[in-house]
């Protein structure tokens, strides 16, 4: 009788015979949330836009906002579907999360006001609720799948536009995740765009960072199943290939089953010592590590004993004979070691081994991403600086060839290291892992 009692009051909105209902029934609302589909008072009140009753059920019963009617819907998808846009703004306000939450079909409130074209409330909700433009529907869908399917271009302008623009973290990455994310049948939305031949959201998306060479489960790339010639001119123009012209690159599978190199045991090495180490543990490591490197970096601006000065020759104070200058260079010993040869090679290799080791690790415990490869270059040069510095210094010509032929070595090793190897990672290993890690198929969310 209470659950028909409180079912009567909520499409009058009546809030005083929603506490005469609970005073008579204390438990009223925990026997409404027992049942795992039901249409609860917040569901009615949602659909009759009753905001005082809404507001007041869903702050005494939070749950509620999640439950699922028979139907597949939630409060705030019926109140999106009956156009009660400030009851969907009130339920986001009280929690954001909700722009999250999945219907029927996994649709979320972001997809569905994608589908219908709402963009002020599309802005609304990726404000609100960033990482809601992760979801993904039963179908595998994206928004962006749904703004493509639904032709709603002005909402995927917005969506795109947000991808580009979003200062998340990891923002790059997920932009070229959720941009080339395949529904169901392998289709990305530049396949369905090209297949239907739309040549304005074409010309959008190619100027992404889209994967113009993606299959779909039928191994056709978007020129594969272009529209019109049309179409074809503009995506072979922006780089697109057909799939049999794709070379076989192999899967992640042939590689889990190949020997291990070398090279591959160092990125391991690398990428769990990356990840197992806490924040304060990389704190202090790069707080060392970067004193290390200046403390060596310093001993090429003054190494143990000085250097030649250049009137060291003409000053009657000065002991040092004209004898040991190296008449080989044309300016003598003017800022050479003093150091012997013997002397200077052992301080060279430990003073060397310190700061390279230094460098690389705080090149490591870096955070990924393209602040590390901007980083990547100032420290490039920094290395370069150190090497030809100590070239410089050396005591004789000998030593000044074996410094410059060994900045030859590491610049031609570190160029292969943090560029080729780095790629040929991503190319394989990250993608297949990623896809392993991210793909939520419970919460139907890419990340």
């Amino acid at each position: 009788m209470s659950n028909l009692q409180l079912t009567a009051a909520a499409p009058i909105g009546n809030i005083n015979t929603l506490y005469t209902v609970i005073q008579s029934d204390p438990h009223v609302l925990e026997h409404i949330d027992s049942m795992p589909f039901v249409h609860t008072p917040l569901h009615i009140a949602a659909c009759n836009n009753h905001l005082q009753f809404a507001t007041e059920v869903m702050r005494l019963k939070p749950s509620f906002a999640w439950k699922l009617n028979p139907q597949g819907f939630t409060p705030i998808h019926l109140a999106l579907q009956h156009g009660h846009k400030t009851m969907v703004l009130r339920f986001v306000d009280i929690n954001k999360d909700l722009i999250r939450v999945k219907g029927r079909e996994g649709l979320t409130p972001l997809h569905y006001v994608t589908q219908v074209g709402d963009v002020d409330l599309l802005v609304d909700f990726l404000l609100l609720c960033p990482h809601s433009i992760q979801d993904v529907t039963v179908r595998s869908e994206t928004a962006l799948h749904v703004a493509v399917k639904s032709q709603q271009y002005e909402a995927l302008q917005v969506l795109l536009g947000w991808l580009m623009v979003t200062p998340e973290r990891a923002a790059t990455q997920l932009e070229k995740t959720i941009l080339s994310w395949k529904d169901e049948e392998g289709n990305t939305i530049l396949h369905i765009s090209s297949f239907t031949n739309n040549l304005l959201v074409v010309g959008w998306l190619i100027k992404t960072e889209i994967e113009l060479e993606a299959k779909n489960l039928e191994n056709k790339t978007s020129l594969d199943i272009a529209g019109s010639e049309e179409m074809k001119t503009m995506l072979a123009i922006a780089g697109a290939k057909r799939g049999s012209t794709i070379v076989h690159v192999p899967t992640f599978a042939d590689k889990l089953k190949s020997k291990i190199s070398m090279v591959d045991k160092i990125i391991n090495i690398i990428r769990r010592t990356r990840r197992d180490i806490t924040e304060d543990q990389r704190n202090a490591f790069l707080i060392v590590a970067t004193l290390v490197a200046t403390a060596t970096y310093q001993s090429t601006l003054n190494p143990p004993g000085g250097v030649y000065q250049a009137d060291a020759g003409r000053n009657k104070f000065n002991n040092t004979s004209l004898e040991f200058m190296d008449t080989s260079s044309p300016r003598g010993n003017a800022g050479r070691s003093v150091m012997f040869g013997g002397d200077f090679l052992i301080i060279w290799s430990l003073n060397t081994l310190s700061f390279l080791v230094s460098i690389m690790t705080i090149f490591v415990l870096i955070p990924r991403g393209k602040l590390r490869r901007i980083l990547f270059v100032p420290m490039f040069w920094f290395i370069n600086c150190y090497l030809y510095s100590m070239s410089v210094i050396s005591p004789n010509a000998a030593f000044e060839y074996v410094c410059l032929f060994v900045l030859f070595l590491l610049n031609t090793f570190m160029i292969s290291v943090f560029y080729s190897f780095p790629i040929m990672y991503r190319r394989l290993w990250d993608p297949a892992i990623r896809k392993i890690q991210t793909r939520n198929v419970e919460g139907g969310n890419i990340w």
